[in-house]
């Protein structure tokens, strides 16, 4: 097994299984190693997006590998959004770089988490929506009712 698919796996051990969404082709590696965790729902990434399948509860994790490349770009990027939106808490996506570029992912809002050059070129993003942004400066409770000019002014 390659060292992304590794990271994968590593990445879900430390989540519950019944917890866990997988999207993977039926017979891919990631998903014959975690096979002996039955409790992980796996769905197909065409059912899920023509709504052949039952839309699953979320998760708190999502894990995509050797889908991306196989979907036009719209459709891509609509599996990425409703994994992200609707689907799961956290995710990580495994996909050629070459076809889904860093910017282009970042715009959908992952982060680059990780590029295995040796293997295949892979690249490994990550969304997690309880820290995809971060709070800017001026959002700070100090800042919004101008205090500098407290007792200077009146108005």
């Amino acid at each position: 097994m390659s060292i992304p698919l590794l990271d994968l796996q590593r990445i879900a051990t430390n989540f519950a299984p019944h917890s866990i969404l997988l999207v993977t082709p039926p017979d891919h590696p990631l998903a014959a190693s975690l096979a002996d965790r039955p409790e992980i729902l796996r769905v197909d990434a065409t059912n899920l997006l023509e709504g052949k399948t039952d839309m699953p509860p979320r998760r708190r994790l999502a894990l995509v590998a050797d889908t991306l490349e196989h979907l036009s770009a719209s459709r891509g990027e609509t599996l990425i959004a409703l994994l992200r939106d609707r689907l799961a808490e956290t995710l990580y996506c495994l996909a050629d770089p070459e076809q889904w570029p860093a910017p282009r992912m970042l715009a959908l809002g992952l982060q680059p988490f990780d590029v295995y050059p040796r293997d295949g070129g892979a690249a490994l993003y990550h969304f997690d929506l309880y820290d995809y942004k971060r709070t800017p400066d001026w959002l700070n409770p100090c800042n919004w009712a101008n205090p500098e000019q407290w007792n200077k002014h009146r108005w």
